[in-house]
């Protein structure tokens, strides 16, 4: 008798950046890049988090057959609600909610179904996993742990894994000096590919140690640059998870998002000294300040720096993804996130609120109700 095919599929861990990478991966082999919408159904959450009410929507799609026959898939989408699960509530809530999922999947959706769920914190011992585990496949991502042996080879692996998937060429030594930059940090990753990618000007090339040296930073500066392209997204999951990231991997938690509180402020600060400076200059688009700043000559340069244009020392690269980032923003917009994040620090400072929760109060008043 052949094995019946897999129709249900959950990817969790502790590793959200992967999980959710892996989860589109995932998705576009099954749908492809442009999906049927008669064929396919997205079920992802808002600012306001997990609800009930969504999860719900989708045990209804679950139960409804496909509109014009042939397979539909259902996509539960980077959902952060599935520690809920053990919570002791019934009915409408997000536990209740997840237990009858777990029943549904239990019992078999149909043949004609394709369900997919990712995100982080699935407890393998609940009914969720344990259902999706007997009827599909469980797929559990986690960071490198740094107390254990080996964490550094497997890392490795990983960054030349996604190197190879850009088509990449990522000699060992060059991998390993990406494994000191990045240390378990995999949502940095891709980050640095990219860097790496348009200074190299594509993936004809080897890239070289210098290569590596030239724009990829240590910690430090990479708590700026990070957090900066997560806040010039302007989605807030991103820089949550960001912010959980970054934080998590130092032992003072409130030194280091007093830290975030400052490099966000700075992050605003630098965002209106490009603005201003292309309206000045009359550059219309980020490649057109990235193409001044390969031609300017080390004495404009200094001149500019001297007029507190710093953004001019940048790789090009960097300052072109700045502008491309700060469009997102008015100019009014970056003006009251400072104030925003002058009062989070006063707050954290003076106060007994912690400064993790400061943090994440400005940055939600900045990114959750801005424009997408």
């Amino acid at each position: 008798m052949a094995k019946k095919s897999v129709n249900v599929f959950l990817l969790s861990g502790n590793d959200g950046s992967l999980i959710h990478a892996e989860a589109d991966k995932l998705l576009r082999s099954i749908v492809g890049d442009n999906p049927d919408p008669f064929a396919f159904e997205l079920f992802q959450e808002g600012d306001a988090g997990p609800t009930a009410a969504m999860l719900y929507s989708m045990l209804r799609s679950l139960k409804s057959p496909p509109f014009l026959g042939g397979r539909k898939t259902v996509w539960l989408k980077h959902f952060t609600g599935f520690a809920a699960e053990g919570e002791k509530k019934g009915g409408d809530t997000v536990a209740g909610a997840l237990r009858e999922l777990a029943e549904l999947i239990k019992a078999g959706i149909g043949e004609d179904m394709v369900l997919v769920m990712d995100g982080v914190g699935i407890n393998r011992n609940q009914a969720l996993a344990k259902a999706c585990e007997a009827v599909g496949e469980v797929r559990i991502f986690n960071q490198p742990d740094r107390k254990k042996a080996g964490w550094e080879r497997s890392m490795l692996v990983y960054i030349q894994q996604a190197a190879a998937d850009k088509g990449l060429r990522l000699p060992e030594d060059v991998g390993n000096f990406l494994v000191d930059i990045v240390g378990t940090d995999t949502s940095r990753v891709d980050t640095e590919l990219e860097k790496l990618i348009c200074y190299c000007g594509g993936t004809e090339r080897p890239v070289t140690i210098a290569d590596a040296e030239a724009v990829c930073t240590g910690q430090a500066e990479e708590m700026t640059w990070v957090l900066g392209n997560a806040i010039g997204s302007r989605r807030l999951a991103d820089v949550l998870q960001v912010v959980n990231s970054l934080v998590g991997q130092e032992k003072d938690d409130d030194r280091t998002a007093r830290s975030l509180i400052i490099n966000a402020a700075n992050y605003f600060r630098e965002a209106l000294r490009v603005k201003i400076f292309m309206a000045e200059r009359r550059i219309n688009n980020a490649m057109g300040l990235k193409y001044f700043l390969e031609g300017a000559s080390a004495e404009e340069k200094s001149a500019l720096v001297a007029e507190g244009m710093t953004f001019v020392n940048y790789h090009p690269y960097r300052a072109m993804k700045l502008a491309e980032e700060i469009g997102r923003f008015t100019p009014q917009e970056m003006i009251e996130a400072i104030r925003v994040l002058r009062d989070a620090l006063w707050q954290c400072m003076s106060s007994a609120t912690a400064a993790r929760v400061s943090l994440e109060n400005a940055l939600i008043r900045i990114v959750g109700c801005g424009r997408r």
